[in-house]
């Protein structure tokens, strides 16, 4: 039986796993993506005597939200992944900040005895991009919701994801501007988990301005493939200064984040 992955088809995460699975024969196991999908995972690797693999790729709190539907929601996540981690055969978390997360609001550690692994958001290879000739000046906004966007009044920039968009598409556009976008005010999920705009960017060859609350941003300072700020206007806009001044620095610099992004480096993740 080959693997069977539970998750939404629109996820990055998804996608990923669905290749990397394919392309080295995963075998005898379920593959649950968030919390919902790996519950009926876990049902059906009970049903038939397989493996359950949790991957957890989002972690909310009660304490992040300030309505009481959104409290109740997070309530539930929150019981929901105690229950998985406890009884799946396998964990995989998409950040190392989850298990932080877990363990601040969740009090507790269950992970003692499991096979657990750290597996960050990649892309397949067919994702990557590399133009030389792009738009430095334009900036790229990829997102459903407005995070960041009371910052860029006078900015030149594409915001993708509004519509009805093919993947093909979405990289080629994305992949013709000159830089990526990615703006967090808050701690939230951004922070715990492992937002996949960020790494898109540099998979199709745009240096990145990001916030400091993601994971990612260690690898974007480490590789200088963009610049790190606070959340403010004059930040954002001195950063853009920077990346066109210095823009084949910041631009070749991408290539280095991509050994990082490559899914092709879970080959081994099942053993």
């Amino acid at each position: 039986m080959k693997a069977i992955i539970l998750g939404r088809k629109i996820t990055s995460r998804t996608e990923t796993i669905k290749y990397v699975a394919e392309k080295f024969d995963w075998k005898d196991v379920f593959i649950g993506i968030s919390h919902s999908h790996a519950f009926w995972a876990w049902i059906m690797a009970r049903l038939t005597g397989k493996k359950c693999i949790y991957y957890c790729i989002d972690f909310y709190s009660p304490k992040m939200e300030k309505t009481f539907k959104g409290k109740l929601l997070n309530w539930v996540e929150l019981q929901l992944d105690k229950f998985l981690v406890r009884h799946c055969d396998i964990i995989w978390d998409i950040s190392e900040r989850i298990n932080e997360g877990r363990a601040e609001f969740g009090h507790y550690s269950p992970l003692v005895g499991k096979t657990h692994k750290i597996v960050p958001l990649a892309y397949p290879s067919a994702y990557f991009r590399f133009r030389s000739s792009v738009a430095q000046n334009r900036g790229i906004f990829i997102g459903l919701d407005p995070y960041g966007l009371e910052l860029m009044e006078g900015i030149d920039y594409l915001w993708l994801g509004k519509g009805k968009m093919s993947l093909e598409e979405l990289l080629d556009k994305t992949s013709q501007g000159g830089f990526g976008i990615s703006l967090w005010k808050e701690k939230g999920n951004n922070y715990y988990g492992d937002p996949g705009k960020t790494k898109l960017y540099s998979a199709c060859g745009l240096p990145v301005i990001m916030t400091n609350n993601t994971p990612y941003a260690k690898i974007i300072k480490e590789t200088q493939a963009g610049l790190v700020i606070n959340y403010s206007k004059i930040a954002l806009r001195n950063a853009i200064s920077e990346i066109v001044r210095h823009y084949n620095f910041y631009k070749n610099n991408v290539k280095k984040t991509w050994r990082y992004i490559d899914a092709d480096q879970y080959r081994n993740l099942l053993e």
